[in-house]
């Protein structure tokens, strides 16, 4: 009688080509570490044109969006046209995404996300201060975006200090060591040294990562201070960016540095009045210069 033993059936050709196809399983990704998380410029580009929408709730970005002006729209939809206002517009909407998620970064900060997050700010100011708009229109977009964006960045060092300086989350009470009850039963504390080890760890990492946002933030405030420069037009005082209309001749001044008009700026504006030409401040920092309007001329009343 035949031994009936139990064969091993080959694999055939499609079972092979079914377990090569099968993908290999995939670690489970972290979560980037604030500011690491914020959109990257490709996505902020998309999502300020438009064509993207994410599912994160980011309120500051969007009511950025929403209050865009038609230079900026436009400036957004059509490459090569103000390249310096996109990338700031960018820039603007990341700074404003990152200080919604400051919120959730639970004390984790990644130090290279945030130093290049505030380079990135800092070229965009850089660049709206040397560029040359060509209408007058898209000078004083340049000049708000510049103004805006300046401000939002110290909003945002202030924001990270603020975060930097919260104290780290109190120790729980100690349990009270209980005397033996009556029964004989004994009352143990609830956290054990252990655990009492992992937690000062936990907080002093908290502590050490949010003086590193402090370090960061105050590296950036020191490059970020501004320097004299020269203006990109002959004669005029440092510090300054005029823009030419080639058919009417009026100029839109713009002083690059913050805060009230520097004494020289002040006097080559009245440099500008003796000449008779009409100074005219449409926005702080902002001027417009042009022929002054001359009087109406009547008719006499003498006979012919």
């Amino acid at each position: 009688m035949a031994n009936d033993q139990d064969s091993q059936l080959p694999s055939t050709s499609d079972e092979n080509a079914v377990a090569a196809q099968a993908p290999a399983p995939r670690k489970l990704e972290q979560p980037a570490t604030w500011p690491g998380n914020v959109p990257s410029q490709a996505q902020a580009l998309e999502v300020l044109r438009g064509r993207l929408s994410l599912a994160v709730s980011l309120p500051g970005a969007r009511k950025l969006l929403e209050k865009l002006t038609q230079p900026e729209r436009e400036a957004l939809l059509v490459d090569g046209q103000a390249d310096a206002l996109r990338e700031a517009l960018v820039a603007r909407w990341r700074l404003a995404a990152a200080r919604d998620l400051l919120l959730t970064a639970g004390g984790k900060v990644d130090a290279e996300a945030l130093n290049a997050l505030l380079a990135e700010v800092d070229h965009s100011l850089e660049t709206l201060r040397a560029a040359n708009p060509a209408t007058p229109e898209l000078g004083l977009a340049i000049d708000r975006t510049w103004e805006t964006l300046t401000q939002e960045a110290v909003d945002f060092s202030s924001d990270v200090k603020a975060a930097s300086n919260q104290p780290a989350a109190p120790a729980p009470a100690p349990v009270a060591h209980h005397r033996p009850a009556a029964t004989g039963k004994m009352s143990f504390d609830t956290e054990n040294p252990e655990q009492a080890g992992r937690r000062k760890k936990v907080q002093l990492l908290q502590i050490a990562a949010l003086v590193v946002v402090a370090l960061a933030v105050g590296a950036y405030h020191l490059s970020s201070t501004p320097s004299s420069k020269p203006s990109n037009h002959a004669g005029a005082p440092n510090n300054t960016l005029i823009t030419t209309d080639a058919k009417t001749g009026t100029q839109v001044v713009r002083s690059t540095l913050v805060g009230p008009a520097s004494p020289e700026l002040r006097a080559w504006l009245d440099q500008q009045k003796a000449k008779g030409l009409e100074v005219k401040e449409l926005d702080p920092g902002t001027w417009l210069i042009g022929p002054a309007q001359k009087a109406p001329v009547t008719a006499g009343n003498g006979s012919p």
